[in-house]
């Protein structure tokens, strides 16, 4: 009966890659608009809007809440970035695995039962961190001096737990709210008002 419940059902999936591939298409632009930014701000101020970067997993781990959600629907939305025009298909699929599954462990410390804000500030926390190592290896960013790269992990690490949980929490919430998720873990939540216990 635990495995039957923890799996996937047909609806979760379409809900999951949907918001995901949403995501996925917001994260293509959302490079160009970083560009301007780090180019006007520099890479610290850059680091303030890489949280939209781990929303898709967080929004959708929030809403059907149960294991493996948060890397799979990463995973769905770095593969949409890809077909809709990304050219670095190899960055972004290793981007992807390695913000997942830093949300995915942030969850799994708490047994996938607890989606608190905290927790899901946590969870934006973690996937930044594997953001930062992995752009630090790939694209080279020990060019920037110890106080610049600090820097920017910080910026990093503020707007994942920010843009990131706070951000992604405000979106389901609020999705919640219109009734389309009544179905669902979290909607079933909001209606019996259940919100805010130490299972959230």
């Amino acid at each position: 009966m635990g495995a039957k419940r923890k799996a996937l059902n047909l609806r979760e999936i379409v809900v999951m890659a949907s918001i995901s591939a949403a995501f996925g298409v917001l994260y293509l632009l959302w490079i160009f608009f970083g560009q301007f930014v780090k180019g006007l701000l520099g890479p610290v101020g850059w680091g303030l809007i890489t949280g939209l970067w781990v929303m898709a997993p967080i929004v959708c781990a929030y809403i059907i809440r149960k294991p493996g959600v948060a890397l799979i629907a990463e995973m769905i939305a770095a593969g949409t970035e890809i077909m809709v025009g990304s050219v670095s298909a190899g960055t972004v699929l290793i981007l992807g695995f390695t913000q997942g599954l830093g949300v995915e462990i942030a969850l799994a410390l708490f047994l996938w039962r607890s989606y608190r804000l905290s927790v899901l500030m946590l969870a934006g926390v973690c996937g930044m961190v594997a953001n930062f190592f992995t752009i630090y290896v790939m694209y080279g960013y020990s060019q920037y001096s110890s106080i610049i790269t600090l820097l920017m992990l910080s910026t990093m690490l503020i707007s994942g737990a920010w843009l990131g949980g706070w951000g992604s929490k405000s979106i389901a919430d609020a999705l919640s709210r219109t009734g389309v998720l009544n179905n669902f873990a979290l909607g079933k939540m909001h209606r019996d008002g259940r919100l805010g216990h130490s299972v959230d």
